[in-house]
Parts: C-alpha cells; structure tokens; sequence
C-alpha cells in the first residue's frame, strides 16, 4: 500500500502579492513540489509526488493574476501570450543577506516557465503558468542507479547520445549529472550547452572552465545555429535541450561525426522509435541515408520513467541500447525500417522493459498494483503472470 504524504495548502498570511507569490514558490521547493500551476478562476496547484494538490486557500481571480505577471515578469510577456505566442521563460530567485523569500545568502532557486492563453472553466481567456522548479543541486551521477555498463558508456569521445521519455520523466535533471560528472572528473573537456530555456546552472566555483549554456531568442535564435557557432570553440560536449527539427539533427549529427560528443533529448517510449522519430524529420528520399548517419554516429539511447513507490518517493527506471560494433553490424544487413523493432526485441528478450523492472518493483513490495499498471499494457501484465504462475 503506498504511504500517504501529508500536504497542506500555503496560507499566504500576509495577502497575496507578488512577494508573497515569489515566498509560496521557495516554499513549493522546500516541500518537494515538482510543478506549479497557475491560471485565473483556480486555485494554485501543485504537483508533489505525482499528484495534484490544492496549494492556496482562495480562487486566483484573473484580473488579480494579470497585475501578478506584470509585476513578476513584465507587461510585453503578457501582451505577447495575449496575442496568441506561447513562451517558454526562466525565472530565478537568489537569497541575499537579508535572506529574501525565504532563500539563505547565496542560495539559488530556479524555475523553467511555460505561459499559454488558454480557456479554463468559465473563463474565456486566461493566462495559464506551468513553472518546473529545478533543484538548486545537480543529482550525483553515481547515486543515480545507472547500470554499470551504462553508465561506463555516457561519455565517450565523440558522437551522440539520446536521453527519452515523456514530460517530467527526469530527462535534464540526468543531463545535468551528466555534464556535471564530467567536469568534476575530466576537466579537461569544454562542457557548452544550447537550451530552451536554461535549466541548471552547471557552473561551479573551481571549475577550470566555466561552462556555458546559450539560451534560445536570448543568446542564438535556434538551435542548430548554437551547434554551429559551438563547433568553432573547441567544444568537447555540445549539449543541446531538445532534438526537435531537420536542421537540429542535421547540426547534431555533423557535431558527431567531426569529432565532438552531442547530447540530446527526445520525447520517446522505448529506445527503438529513436531513429524512426528522428527520421519522420527527414524528407523521405533522405531517409536511407539519414538512417546510415545516424547508425555510425549514435553511441546509446537511454528512455526513462519515474515510478511513485510505496514510501512516497520517485525511482527512476530505464531502458537502454548501447551501439557497439556488433549491434551496428547487425542493423547495418536489415532495411532501417526495421531496426527499432530490433532494438526493442532484445531489451524485451533480455527483460529490461519498463514491463519487467516494474514487476520486480512490484513483487518487492516497492510499488503497488495501480502505479504497476501505469508502467505497462495490459497484455504485458498477462504475460508476466502467466510467466511467474
């Protein structure tokens, strides 16, 4: 039976202003809060242990919240969500020696912001705020529960990897351990990111070269424009936020193959749509060849989801193929319209699905039966009892 997590509400003691806003959203980071939401006619909400829960004790009205965003961002981001452009932001609150919002001197707490109009309940137009509050702590990669064998591949030399899974699967939170080990533990290699919008802050005080993280509209309009300008400064890892259109993979895969080390996210299920999901980018004359560039250059694909456990907390599980020279040859006799169903025949063979991790969760005692079926269908449920039985 999962352990039930108390959580009450914020009691906004002093009125609600944008200070007493910015208060509630350091209090969310101490309460372990993963998400804030905020649109007019609700109340806030946040998502703590992959539930929502009612953060506030009143209804925001939405002419209050419109004064609110002024004040904590500025006019033009509401007018320019008011004419129909969605906008992704980052926000950050930094303690001083007064300790503002609740934050010590120095400390730091940042949050990647996403504004849509949209219509919600009886209002016909609002702005909805969706705010990911990014841990002002980068996770330690070796306490991360990566395999052996996976975690001796995610750096090497050159080429690409792939980091999938769904929104709030925890895709730039194992980025970031990534970059992070990196510099702790090669400092001789220049770490620089592309993101949308920056999420954690990489740089650390010792660090024989800061890294930098170029943020989309503010310091590069794309993000195959930061890959290209990144090849021109000795880059050893380009880190780029997502792999989204044509010319990303284009500059991604050039970034691979002359050299340098790119990694990536994309928004996928299992390690075998990979290529297929990067190839739905290319023309369909360019595919063929596409496909041949992305087999000599990919180095692993690694999908994530985060399971609620019976303690209440998150665990993390992957799936993963990492391309040695036998898997490349192997994929390299078949049409590549076959290959992520290849790639995903032998995690299931060697049961490394989510399916069969999950059950072992399961049959621990670390997860219950409902967070057991959000991990697999139905017939993988069948099958894996009919297998124990």
């Amino acid at each position: 039976m999962t352990q039930t997590v108390d959580f009450s509400p914020y009691a906004f003691e002093d009125g609600l202003n944008a200070e007493s806003l910015q208060y509630f959203f350091v209090w969310c980071a101490r309460q372990s809060v993963s998400d804030i939401h905020i649109q007019g006619g609700n109340h806030l909400v946040v998502g703590h242990q992959g539930r929502l829960r009612q953060a506030s004790p009143f209804v925001l009205a939405d002419d209050t919240w419109s004064k609110l965003l002024d004040e904590l961002f500025n006019p033009e981001l509401r007018s320019t969500v008011r004419g129909g452009r969605p906008l992704d932001r980052a926000m950050q609150l930094d303690g001083d020696i007064k300790q503002r919002y609740g934050l010590e001197r120095g400390e730091r707490l940042r949050f990647r912001c996403n504004f849509v109009q949209a219509t919600a309940g009886r209002l016909d137009t609002t702005v909805a705020l969706t705010m990911r509050i990014i841990p002002s702590d980068i996770p330690d990669l070796t306490k991360m529960g990566l395999e052996e064998e996976l975690f001796e591949a995610l750096l090497p030399p050159n080429g690409l990897g792939l980091i999938g899974g769904i929104t709030g699967s925890g895709k730039s939170t194992q980025l970031a351990a990534i970059y992070r080990y990196c510099l702790d533990n090669d400092p001789d290699r220049k770490v620089t990111t592309i993101e949308d919008p920056i999420e954690f802050v990489l740089g650390r005080s010792g660090d024989v070269l800061l890294p930098t993280q170029l943020q989309i509209i503010r310091d590069v309009g794309t993000y195959a424009e930061g890959i290209r300008a990144d090849l021109r400064r000795a880059p050893s890892i380009i880190g780029v936020g997502e792999m989204r259109d044509l010319e990303t993979l284009q500059a991604a895969l050039l970034a691979g193959q002359v050299g340098h080390l790119c990694l990536s996210t994309l928004h996928i299920h299992s390690p075998g749509e990979a290529i297929p999901r990067c190839l739905t980018m290319v023309p369909s004359e360019m595919r063929e060849a596409a496909a041949s560039d992305m087999l000599n250059v990919l180095q692993y694909v690694i999908v994530q989801k985060l399971l609620r456990t019976t303690d209440g907390k998150r665990q993390a599980v992957r799936e993963y193929i990492i391309f040695d020279d036998a898997l490349r040859a192997k994929l390299g006799s078949m049409p590549y319209t076959q290959w992520g169903r290849h790639i995903d025949d032998i995690i299931r063979l060697e049961q490394r699905r989510f399916a069969d991790q999950a059950w072992r969760m399961y049959q621990a005692g670390r997860i219950d039966r409902r967070e057991l079926l959000v991990a697999m269908s139905a017939s993988q449920l069948r099958e894996l009892e009919q297998r124990t039985n």
